[in-house]
């Protein structure tokens, strides 16, 4: 498919981001979350894997002396570097302003903080399927009345492409991702029998001619998305909170055509052509639903934004005279959702392998079949307006590889 040609070609859209599982951890050792508690205090979702007694004082670690007895309540406490384990106080202040003093270089002291990893990179494969594909009637049958021929029996079939993220984790609480992918071209095709002068044209951009010999409809649809987040895991709580900017293009292509023997042989085609640019900013979470220190981990990600769409569609009519051509655009506001459940194996202490189920809603576009009956091309010609009420769903199974340093 056209998608994986775009392998070599597509570069990673931004350079930052964090761990996507957001889950209770005090730091990183070998690519798998840890914390020093106690097996007794964790929380549900908390990574447990308690260090020996000789690690307890590896740089980096605060921790009270070993003893028999419960740790006084103050020693439950974890600086910001291990925001995420049992007993975090904040993500807030340092270490230096908690005892009262001023942190040097204030907020921006944090950043750029021991983090392991510091990046993860991502790559997967996005194999998705349309749906959601609205009625529309194209030909009918002259004998019986009935719809010989409507867009969404145009099915598209499973469109791949990849996907590329990378993540930088300033500290253990805060990271910068960056996303992008790029998944075409949802191919759907469907045809009539052919029966001799039995089906009439349903106002296909003004056009209506009657006793057609057979008629096809083609699809095929593109859709790209990059974005930039930043993400703070919540303490206390396997939650990741994220905000960002996002960028998504959908464009569709619709293309319709027939033959006809009476009262001389010809063919029609008409072809419309739609493209939607949203731009917005968008918020969400990244749930760790399960990860107990082990080989496996499942995360879930939610976000949503509304979007500023510059939408435009052209209708062309070539003929054997002059090809017809009509257009318009739009601006409005857009909405565009992704949800995705995502597992990790750990194959190795930097590498693992991911595969998961995500789904994107875009409303608010403008899509082909909505603006056949916006186009008059007999009389007057180039006469168009554009219809922007239109939804995409779009959803599928991921897999790929992730890699941590």
């Amino acid at each position: 498919m056209n998608g994986w040609k775009d392998f070599a070609r597509i570069a990673f859209f931004a350079a930052a981001a964090a761990l996507p599982a957001a889950v209770l951890a005090g730091s990183f050792e070998e690519g798998i979350l840890v914390t020093d508690r106690a097996e007794s205090l964790v929380l549900p979702g908390e990574s447990v894997l308690v260090q020996p007694e000789e690690s307890q004082h590896e740089e980096g670690l605060v921790v009270g002396p070993v003893s028999e007895s419960l740790p006084a309540p103050e020693a439950l406490s974890a600086p910001c570097e291990q925001c995420g384990t049992v007993g975090c106080t904040s993500c807030g202040p340092s270490r230096s302003a908690q005892a009262g003093g001023h942190a040097a270089g204030g907020y921006f002291s944090r950043l750029l903080r021991p983090a392991n990893p510091r990046f993860v990179a991502q790559v997967d494969a996005l194999m998705l399927w349309q749906g959601n594909i609205a009625s529309r009637p194209l030909y009918t049958d002259n004998t019986t009345g009935l719809t010989a021929l409507d867009v969404n029996e145009a099915r598209p079939a499973m469109a791949a492409g990849p996907r590329y993220g990378l993540f930088l984790n300033l500290d253990d609480c805060y990271a910068i991702e960056g996303n992008y992918f790029n998944v075409r071209s949802f191919e759907g095709r469907r045809a009539t029998p052919p029966t001799t002068a039995g089906y009439d044209m349903n106002n296909i951009a003004g056009l209506t001619w009657p006793q057609l010999d057979a008629a096809e409809v083609i699809t095929s649809g593109q859709i790209q998305s990059a974005e930039l987040n930043w993400r703070r895991r919540q303490c206390g709580l396997p939650i990741t909170w994220l905000a960002g900017f996002r960028w998504v293009e959908w464009n569709q292509r619709l293309q319709v055509n027939d033959v006809y023997s009476v009262p001389a042989a010809g063919v029609d085609m008409v072809n419309v052509v739609t493209g939607n640019d949203l731009y917005g900013g968008q918020a969400g979470m990244d749930v760790g639903l399960w990860n107990r220190g082990g080989f496996l981990k499942v995360d879930a990600v939610g976000k949503a934004g509304i979007f500023y769409n510059t939408a435009f569609q052209r209708t062309d009519l070539p003929t054997e005279f002059v090809p017809l051509t009509a257009d318009a655009r739009a601006q409005q506001t857009a909405f565009f959702g992704e949800l995705g459940v995502n597992s990790s194996l750990r194959l190795t202490k930097w590498l693992s392998w991911r595969a998961g189920y995500s789904l994107f809603w875009i409303s608010g576009v403008a899509i082909p079949a909505s603006q056949l009956s916006l186009v008059n091309q007999p009389a007057p010609n180039d006469v168009a307006t554009i219809n922007t009420n239109g939804s995409v769903l779009l959803h599928g199974v991921t897999t790929g590889l992730e890699a941590r340093w």
